[in-house]
């Protein structure tokens, strides 16, 4: 259960930055100000250490569940110095001076005091430590390192472009890293697999819509619609609850 809160309160940032709506201001015809030095150091680490905390956590469930506890904290209280330093150190942006919230250092304190609290767990099956870190390794690569290809994606208009330009959110926001790193703090519960589901509406959306909405597109093949990705992702995390013989 501690475990669980644990990385469902690490994650929780990436929530708050989906479903809450940011701060725009427009462009200038001036020059407008920009940040220290410190401030871009300070404001870096922070997002870095809230973005990978969730990451940290679910590799060490997965393959070292002795040092989950120890070094989990350890992370989660730099994120949680580092996130609070923000509040203190303001950042200057084109919308003036921008201060950190609380809710996230809230999140780190709430993680780290179930760190803490938390006991060691035996380890994972091998294959589905294996499953779950695919899982994983994908989301993180869909979000950070692969593109979409330009130009290729059916024109959507009205509620499905909606829902199409939410879905970019969410992956902005990493909120399908945040279900991988759940899914995989979690592996040895049955509910578990069942998250892989989540990553079949990424996966299947605008193939879906495409088909649902009529909609033209300009790519060589229905298939390249398909997030791949996310595809392979939900389909190991599905299958991560082997029969124990064949793990």
């Amino acid at each position: 259960m501690l475990r669980f809160v644990a990385i469902l309160a690490a994650t929780t940032p990436s929530f708050l930055s989906f479903l809450l709506p940011g701060r725009s201001c427009g462009w200038f015809a001036y020059e407008v100000p920009e940040p220290s030095l410190t401030e871009i150091v300070v404001w870096e680490a922070a997002g870095l250490a809230t973005a990978f905390l969730p990451v940290v956590l679910a590799l060490l469930a997965l393959w070292a569940p002795r040092w989950f506890r120890p070094a989990g904290a350890f992370a989660a209280a730099a994120a949680l110095v580092l996130k609070t330093l923000t509040t203190i150190v303001p950042y200057t942006s084109p919308c003036g001076e921008v201060r950190g919230e609380w809710e996230v250092p809230l999140c780190h304190a709430v993680a780290l005091t179930a760190l803490l609290l938390t006991r060691a767990e035996p380890p994972a099956p091998r294959l589905r430590a294996a499953f779950w870190s695919g899982v994983l390794l994908l989301a993180v690569g869909q979000s950070h390192l692969l593109t979409e290809a330009a130009g290729c994606r059916p024109e959507l208009k009205g509620t499905w472009a909606l829902a199409h330009y939410h879905l970019l959110n969410a992956e902005t926001a990493q909120v399908w890293i945040a279900l991988a790193t759940i899914g995989a703090v979690l592996a040895g519960h049955r509910v578990a697999p069942f998250l892989g589901l989540a990553f079949l509406v990424p996966a299947l959306f605008q193939p879906a819509a495409w088909y649902l909405s009529g909609a033209a597109h300009d790519c060589s093949s229905i298939l390249e619609l398909v997030g791949w990705p996310y595809l392979l992702a939900g389909v190991l995390a599905l299958c991560s609850r082997l029969p124990r013989q064949a793990q």
